[in-house]
């Protein structure tokens, strides 16, 4: 067995004691905010960063994106010696 799920089941067997030293109120709780609790979909990085391609495509304030991002870049520098100093 690797290390990870030695480590993952000494944990999980940390959390199962500490459940266990609560109160049966206070059981009861952690219970119902579990049941209660929603499931949170995960996306794929994939998915996400092609969801992402375009989202400036409408600015009308940014003429050419080279320039803008070259610009933004120039700028790193001197923020960064700003905060060194």
């Amino acid at each position: 067995m690797g290390h990870t799920r030695v480590m993952e089941k000494e944990i999980f067997a940390d959390v199962i004691e500490k459940i266990q030293m609560l109160t049966l109120s206070q059981q009861k709780f952690l219970q119902e905010m579990m049941a209660n609790s929603e499931k949170i979909s995960t996306i794929s990085r994939k998915k996400l960063l092609k969801k992402s391609f375009g989202i400036w495509a409408d600015r009308k304030d940014i003429k050419d994106s080279i320039e803008y991002v070259n610009n933004i870049r120039k700028d790193w520098g001197s923020r960064l010696e700003r905060i060194k100093s």
